[in-house]
């Protein structure tokens, strides 16, 4: 336990502060993230028995994530103490932020011809190697845009305490009245109590958090986010558990000592912040 206290207290200011910094800081924590997950989840890929391309996988993966930016919008999300960036955030951006349709063909293309000289298992490894890059590419880089719109510190603050709400409602219900197993195959300890106390409360705290916080709509609409998030929260995890079943291993990795790797502390919000970006975004093209 004392080593999950401090490994926690070192590791959310090292999240907190580049992702309300915003701009290239944000950009660098993204780039982290992504390249820890796609290793990890290429590990759990080998334990069972595939094979993917780590060299041609991971910075797929990171082109993706990158892809698709526009430089004006990902330095003005940034804070005042890093306008002294602005222009070489700015031209980095544009120099590594290429179209996303291009870099999905290419890294199709590149990863299949790698894969037409290998003699084991060729069509093995193109699809582990593409499913991962495209997965963690495409929803790292939607949780990182959701930074990059108006008041996108709010939006993300709001998704991580919908998310934690949902989990740790979950959790407690779960613990105190769980009597029904939900998915006994991927999560033994799921029941179906625990996932509604989940849901409702990640309802509530949605409520809640669109009334306090600076993000659009109001409390209705925030319930309803909050909602469904939950119930994303919960395919989620559900998918790395599904995973880490298959492949054989107890955590994604040991990234974070006492916690398990990178994936067990982002498998939630790899659904429920990609689910957030959509109506805002939706919201800021169409109604603004």
């Amino acid at each position: 336990m004392r080593t999950r206290i401090i490994v926690a207290l070192i590791a959310i200011p090292i999240v907190v502060i580049p992702v309300y910094l915003g701009g290239v800081w944000g950009l660098l924590l993204g780039v982290a993230v992504t390249i820890v997950s796609a290793l990890e989840m290429y590990h759990m890929f080998s334990k069972g028995d595939y094979h993917p391309v780590r060299l041609i996988g991971v910075p797929w993966a990171v082109l993706l994530f990158l892809s698709g930016w526009d430089p004006v919008q990902v330095q003005r999300s940034s804070v005042p103490l890093t306008h002294l960036l602005t222009e070489p955030t700015i031209r980095l951006i544009e120099l590594i932020s290429f179209p996303t349709d291009a870099v999905l063909v290419g890294g199709f293309l590149v990863t299949l011809i790698y894969c037409l000289f290998m003699h084991e298992n060729p069509v093995n490894a193109w699809l582990s190697t593409s499913v991962v890059a495209i997965y963690l590419g495409v929803m790292l880089g939607q949780i990182v845009s959701l930074r990059f719109l108006e008041n996108g510190f709010a939006y993300l603050l709001f998704g991580f305490l919908v998310t934690w709400a949902n989990d740790s409602a979950a959790f407690f219900v779960g613990v105190t009245f769980g009597r029904h197993k939900i998915a006994p195959r991927l999560s033994p300890k799921k029941s179906w109590e625990g996932t509604i106390g989940g849901w409702i409360f990640a309802a509530i705290a949605g409520a809640i958090l669109a009334a306090v916080l600076p993000v659009r709509n109001g409390p209705i609409f925030g319930a309803f986010i909050g909602l469904v998030s939950g119930l994303l929260a919960f395919f989620g995890d559900l998918s790395i558990s599904m995973l880490k079943r298959q492949f054989g291993v107890k955590d994604s990795g040991t990234f974070f000592l006492g916690h398990g790797g990178m994936l067990d502390r982002l498998d939630s919000l790899l659904f429920t912040l990609p689910f957030i970006y959509q109506p805002v975004l939706f919201y800021e093209r169409f109604f603004l």
